[in-house]
């Protein structure tokens, strides 16, 4: 642990383009080597980002590899040097690959009690449909999803509680940890679930954040843990899709977490107000970030670790094994991006809100809550167009597959169908009409992975009638 103190909130220089792409590259890259396994020549493959900045830049980081990363075992860092931009992230074992703060060679908390690393094996108690997984035509659904072009890693489906259909990619196999980038957001919405089963929160009174009430016309007090579940608190927070004058630093706001080591959620917390609670709709890692402190400050104050929170309230009730959440340097949780988890073991929590919240008779969430989590947000329906990040509705901490007066349904799957999503293409789709989960992970080098994830759900939706 370094001792030093650095600003929580990043003051430093504007963040260049290469600096954000060598950076989000490094993090992937180191992640996808040290926590999936892949070796490195393959993590680099499969998610160096440097290459939209400067194609020639990117074909150089694939030719000259050696000379641009520098593994040190002893120290477990990762050091890229590339356009005369050199930065380092550590491998902290259970907590992932952190970006180390520039000038600094450790983070500013104490990662001894979280080192040790994950069990080998994923859970393996799915009971599997041996005909199912024989079906040819089941089989050449699957084909689909793994094009060439797609760098699919995993394809998992489960109806009935049994394995019907489940794939890898290269060097991926059911024990391995895959990149999910954004489907933990809705880890944060469940970890709120467990808050509020367990008796501690009410997700529609005002936010338990104390520095949203110093001062009596500090209107952002009014903010529920629904508005942020519902990324509909109004902060003001600059999108990766606004127009770049209103970054301010460089880089969006959104982005921020992923392209320098600050404190992600001092950080959000400080952001005023934009727009009134539940009146504007918008996709931002602020309101996740802000949830995130909240469960962290619950158990704080219950006397515990805010640090292995999802693992006592989540992954251990439901025995998943194999899953990892990094934190930023400050040992806050990023619940927003850097996570990692097997195909099954995000099967479990999928099938958790395929049950509405009970896993082996035990009331983990209340039924009511994944009900909200599949309910469309206000703000989000009533979206005008220019301000709408995406064209598909939001709920309350996932996806929605509902359609709408300006657009179908996104996904060739029943209307209740409702998904946690990450970056290149990460899914679990939920099915509660069909009693179905369905997971899918790819690397963030894939072509097109949304399309060929849907050329194959309707052709699963052909095979299963």
């Amino acid at each position: 642990m370094d001792t030093r103190s650095t600003p929580a909130i990043y003051s430093g220089p504007a963040v260049s383009r290469l600096h954000y792409a060598a950076n989000t590259s490094l993090v992937d890259t180191g992640n996808i080597h040290l926590v999936s396994g892949l070796p490195l020549p393959e993590a680099i493959r499969s998610t160096n980002r440097i290459g939209d900045l400067d194609p020639a830049l990117g074909h150089e980081v694939q030719r000259d590899w050696q000379r641009i990363y520098a593994f040190d075992a002893g120290r477990g860092t990762l050091t890229q040097t590339i356009g005369g931009y050199r930065r380092t992230l550590r491998h902290y074992g259970g907590l992932g690959c952190i970006l180390l703060p520039a000038g600094f060679d450790d983070v500013f908390f104490d990662t001894t009690p979280y080192r040790a690393p994950k069990p080998a094996h994923a859970s393996s108690d799915f009971d599997i449909d041996t005909g199912a997984m024989a079906d040819d035509a089941l089989a050449a659904a699957v084909d689909l999803a793994f094009a060439p072009d797609s760098m699919t890693a995993s394809l998992l489906v489960i109806q009935g509680g049994r394995i019907i259909a489940e794939r890898y990619g290269a060097g991926a196999d059911a024990d391995t940890m895959l990149a999910s980038w954004s489907m933990g957001k809705s880890i944060a919405a469940l970890v709120i679930g467990r808050l509020v089963q367990e008796g501690r929160l009410d997700i529609m009174a005002e936010a338990p954040i104390d520095e949203w009430r110093t001062v009596p016309e500090d209107s952002r007090h009014r903010i529920r843990p629904a508005d942020l579940m519902r990324m509909s608190s109004g902060l003001r927070f600059s999108g990766a899709r606004e127009a770049p004058h209103l970054w301010g630093r460089g880089v969006a706001d959104h982005q921020l977490v992923y392209a320098e080591a600050i404190d992600s959620y001092a950080f959000s917390l400080a952001q005023p107000v934009q727009h009134p609670p539940e009146t504007i709709g918008r996709y931002r890692n602020c309101d996740i970030a802000a949830l995130g402190a909240i469960a962290a400050r619950a158990e704080r104050a219950a006397g515990r670790d805010p640090l292995t929170l999802v693992e006592r309230l989540l992954l251990a009730p439901l025995g998943i094994r194999r899953m990892t959440l990094s934190a930023d340097a400050y040992g806050n949780i990023i619940y927003t991006g850097m996570n990692y988890g097997t195909a099954r073991d995000w099967a479990r929590l999928g099938q958790l809100c395929l049950a509405r919240g009970e896993w082996a008779g035990q009331r983990l969430v209340p039924a009511e809550f994944v009900d909200f989590m599949a309910t469309p947000a206000p703000a989000w329906l009533s979206l005008p167009e220019p301000l709408s990040d995406f064209h598909h509705l939001y709920g309350g901490g996932c996806w929605l597959n509902r359609p709408t007066q300006r657009v179908a349904s996104p996904w060739a799957l029943p209307a209740d169908a409702y998904n946690f999503a990450g970056a290149g293409g990460q899914r679990v789709f939920v099915v509660p009409s069909m009693d179905m989960v369905i997971v899918r992970h790819g690397h963030m080098r894939g072509v097109e992975p949304d399309q060929r994830t849907n050329d194959f759900l309707k052709a699963l939706m052909r095979v299963l009638g």
